[in-house]
């Protein structure tokens, strides 16, 4: 059912004029427990299959889960009582273009990057409390875990910056934490087992 939406909505983003192509920039692919969007003051409930829009900000509630896929074939994970805004979002893949901004208020996320950060210049990026997340090819998390803010590599590379500093994420497993925006990122450091699943928990769907 999500392939499809994808595919349809491809379809509209190539068509000048069209409200879609203005607007609707993924689909929820799963979702577990209450979550709502919010654009221009107005809050609908989501559900599978629902729309996802440019403006919308994603809010999930106690022990909810969602899984959006993005039209460029990004895949986001929000864990419960997190706060995300599609700032930006365009995807051109006739032209290779576009540009997304995704900004994090609060909470975890899983994020398993698509077309946009293979593009030239790299230019899908997150935006988090304590740093920006600059990325390439990749599969990585991000989340409060003892009293940091924490991002942790899976896949590829990110690199995490903020006003006074910047750590690059090259290995897998490897994690680095900021306690504050004034605090520059932490050396990376491979994590534990255990704390790798105490990360993956916070996105992780109820069986």
């Amino acid at each position: 059912m999500a392939r499809r939406f994808l595919l349809i909505l491809l379809a509209a983003l190539a068509l000048p004029g069209s409200a879609l192509a203005q607007q609707v920039v993924g689909s929820v692919s799963r979702l577990q427990g209450h979550v709502v969007a919010v654009a221009a003051g107005v809050s609908r409930n989501l559900a599978v299959g629902g729309a996802v829009d440019r403006g919308d900000t994603l809010r999930t509630g106690d022990r909810a889960r969602i899984e959006v896929h993005f039209a460029d074939g990004t895949v986001l994970v929000l864990g419960e009582d997190a706060v995300l805004a599609v700032e930006r979002y365009s995807f051109d893949p006739a032209g290779k273009s576009g540009d997304a901004l995704l900004s994090l208020e609060r909470g975890p996320f899983l994020l398993d990057s698509g077309a946009l950060a293979k593009l030239p210049g790299r230019p899908l990026h997150i935006k988090t409390p304590v740093a920006s997340i600059g990325l390439r090819g990749t599969r990585f998390w991000g989340g409060p875990l003892d009293e940091t803010y924490n991002v942790l590599l899976f896949e590829g590379a990110v690199t995490v910056t903020n006003a006074a500093g910047s750590v690059e994420l090259v290995t897998p497993g490897a994690g680095t934490s900021t306690a504050r925006p004034d605090q520059p990122p932490s050396t990376p450091l491979q994590w534990s087992d255990e704390r790798i699943r105490r990360a993956v928990a916070t996105v992780s769907f109820e069986r």
